[in-house]
């Protein structure tokens, strides 16, 4: 009888949770601001895009999102009103995703209408500071690092205690992107660190401006060499600006 008594006192409770919880989803469903939420016909959501794998190399894909509703209702009533800007949404990684393919190496990023620029010197930075323009500087040392939101930082060092020294530093002060560049980083190094593994689809030098300027295209990831004239990379900066292509850090650029 003892037993009895708590299994029936343990049924109702359970019963309770139960009853409470879908009375407690039948109030919001029911509510003028849930019912705005359905009404809205388009949550900008999609599905996942696989990475394209071909051979060593990959181009990334995307995750998919879908609207979170309930987490979306929960936000939007503890603003007090429906606000377009409060979408939560749930994410999916594709089936074929960067994360599972370390090995391979990015060759371009997933979006047709951003590119990267990569630099290795000092020379550019006063004319991509006065413009905002975002880039990602291969450097050697810590003293290569200029405190700017719009630079990010790819560690390349070849020797192996180089690299880690750099790369703690790098760490410490939450510059380190955990990307490496093919012939620039040390690649063992990376793939213990499980780092991405990029080599850019588009290197830029003194002799080759038109043909770069002809080529480039959205995902495109562009390394220009020190050889490099400041007015030559006006010209680049021009043509992408009327391709109507964002220049973004590399981080952002194979971001599933």
């Amino acid at each position: 009888m003892k037993y009895f008594k708590y299994s029936l006192l343990i049924f109702l409770c359970v019963i309770s949770f139960y009853v409470s919880d879908k009375l407690l989803l039948y109030v919001e469903n029911a509510s003028p601001l849930m019912q705005a939420i359905n009404d809205v016909e388009d949550f900008d959501e999609y599905a996942p895009v696989n990475a394209t794998i071909d051979g060593n190399t990959i181009i990334p894909g995307k995750k998919g999102r879908t609207i979170n509703k309930r987490e979306t209702y929960l936000k939007m009533n503890d603003f007090g009103a429906f606000n377009n800007t409060f979408f939560v949404y749930d994410y999916e990684s594709p089936e074929v995703s960067l994360d599972d393919n370390l090995d391979k190496v990015i060759i371009k990023g997933n979006d047709d209408k951003k590119i990267s620029l990569l630099v290795d010197t000092n020379k550019y930075d006063e004319f991509f500071l006065e413009n905002k323009i975002k880039t990602t500087k291969l450097i050697s040392n810590k003293d290569n690092i200029t405190d700017d939101e719009n630079i990010s930082y790819i560690n390349a060092n070849l020797d192996k205690d180089l690299f880690y020294d750099l790369n703690y530093y790098l760490k410490r002060k939450k510059e380190n992107n955990k990307i490496c560049l093919v012939g620039k980083s040390n690649i063992e190094v990376c793939k213990t660190l499980k780092y991405y593994l990029v080599e850019p689809n588009l290197n830029m030098y003194h002799s080759n401006v038109v043909m770069v300027k002809t080529k480039l295209e959205g995902g495109s990831i562009i390394y220009i060499h020190d050889d490099v004239s400041l007015s030559e990379l006006k010209v680049i900066v021009q043509e992408i600006n009327y391709k109507n292509l964002e220049i973004v850090s590399l981080s952002e650029l194979i971001k599933e």
